[in-house]
């Protein structure tokens, strides 16, 4: 049986990515490849939250097996990988993107149902709390870019976050 904490985490999870989802969904086919954040379109967004889910799990998995003091991100590096990230997902069709986010979400998803509500609480190698490393990868990244996705004036912001 899930932790009541997890499960809380895991049921914020879940609407927020069915919430990024929905205003992915809700875009016309013109919209798909027009500047949402920056210079990033619906593609670029959707890889981008699979790269951060798929950072999540992976910290995620050292604290399953103890070695969650090797987790050493560092918030100054965002930017370099979200470049990276973005240049690296040009090359990939929308649904391959959404393929990728998918498996990037179970993944998260599958990893926080293994923690405990003990496990939350672990101090990892960068000095963050898990639970704080599942919200900014996880529920809190989805809800912010399913906010951008549904903001009138979306070309505006940059491509930072």
């Amino acid at each position: 049986m899930t932790d009541g904490r997890v499960r809380a985490l895991l049921a914020d999870l879940e609407h927020q990515r069915q919430a990024f989802i929905v205003a992915i969904e809700a875009l016309g086919e013109d919209a798909l490849e027009t500047p949402i954040v920056g210079e990033w379109d619906a593609r670029d967004l959707v890889v981008h939250v699979a790269f951060w889910s798929d950072h999540g799990a992976d910290a995620l998995d050292l604290v399953r097996t103890g070695r969650g003091d090797g987790f050493a991100y560092d918030k100054s590096q965002t930017d370099a990988m979200n470049a990276a990230t973005a240049a690296a997902g040009r090359a990939l069709a929308l649904d391959a993107a959404l393929a990728r986010e998918s498996a990037a979400y179970r993944r998260l998803h599958a990893a926080l149902a293994g923690l405990t509500d003990a496990q939350l609480d672990l101090r990892l190698g960068n000095g963050d709390a898990v639970e704080d490393v599942v919200r900014y990868d996880g529920p809190d990244h989805y809800a912010e870019h399913a906010a951008h996705l549904s903001m009138p004036h979306r070309s505006a912001l940059p491509a930072n976050s």
